[in-house]
């Protein structure tokens, strides 16, 4: 049996036309996976070096989730997309980049929804 998150990223790898169905499949794996809270969530402030595993938590958290997050977002895109978010460093900068290029909708959408 295959791994439903692998087929879920397989089916919809965001080339631009399809940013609707592959941000509701991201969503669907954030969820998932426990990680959507990195898009509405800031990162806690790093921590101390000397600083006891209690405070360290929720920042090693937040690092972790958005890693992962942002590794399954870039793995998704198409190559040319990819290279334009990798340098990102969160994955609420990516999703709004993705927004704002493919986000808003089209100007006979605008009309035909009036």
């Amino acid at each position: 049996m295959s791994n439903p998150i692998i087929t879920l990223l397989a089916t919809e790898k965001l080339g631009g036309d399809n940013y609707v169905k592959w941000k509701s499949n991201m969503n669907i794996l954030l969820v998932c996976e426990d990680y959507k809270f990195v898009l509405a969530e800031e990162c806690p402030p790093e921590p101390a070096a000397n600083a006891s595993k209690t405070v360290r938590e929720p920042y090693d958290r937040w690092i972790k989730a958005n890693n992962k997050a942002k590794c399954f977002m870039l793995a998704n895109m198409s190559d040319v997309l990819r290279k334009k978010h990798d340098e990102m460093e969160t994955t609420y900068e990516i999703m709004e980049s993705l927004e704002a290029m493919f986000g808003a909708p089209s100007e006979k959408a605008r009309l035909d929804a009036v």
